[in-house]
């Protein structure tokens, strides 16, 4: 026997449907909400990298003190070019393989696994992503700094100390 009031199918019959209905009494849930927003976009790293080398630049050079030492300017750009060049792509490598899991068997919790796997490893594969931008931008910024200091281009660095101040 099923259906409510003739054994314990009362709660599956209630549930075995596909027409709204409201949530059951006590139960935590509010008839009508609505789903939570979509998140917001993510940020444009490329832009953020460039704020930040302009914020830093205007920084050290703002009080008149600071010196522009084209040695250690090349020392910075040339460790991040070697850090984007090697640690960067090693790890755009490693990640390739991260989103391509396969569960190990064929039943729920292997699925289960390999769907948790595989967005985690696209989670990581963003982040490369935007942290490669930051540091390309950061990069970038660097190199007009120092090509302006050494072709004494007064216009753009007052341009580059006015930005990176408005930051």
């Amino acid at each position: 026997m099923t259906g409510p009031g003739r054994g314990p199918q009362g709660v599956y019959d209630q549930l075995n449907t596909t027409s709204p209905q409201a949530p059951p009494p006590n139960s935590g849930l509010i008839q009508g909400a609505a789903a939570a927003p979509p998140p917001p976009p993510p940020p444009n790293y490329g832009e953020l990298g460039r704020g930040q080398a302009q914020a830093d630049f205007a920084s050290a050079s703002a009080n008149g003190g600071w010196e522009f030492n084209r040695e250690a300017m090349d020392k910075v750009i040339k460790s991040l070019e070697d850090s984007l060049e090697n640690e960067f792509r090693e790890a755009q490598t490693h990640a390739s393989w991260l989103n391509q899991i396969k569960p190990p068997g064929d039943e729920v919790g292997s699925q289960g696994y390999a769907v948790a796997a595989n967005n985690s490893g696209t989670s990581y594969q963003a982040f490369l992503d935007g942290a490669w931008k930051y540091t390309t931008a950061y990069l970038e910024t660097l190199k007009k700094i120092r090509t302006a200091y050494v072709e004494q281009d007064q216009a753009a660095l007052d341009a580059l100390r006015q930005i990176g101040k408005a930051v």
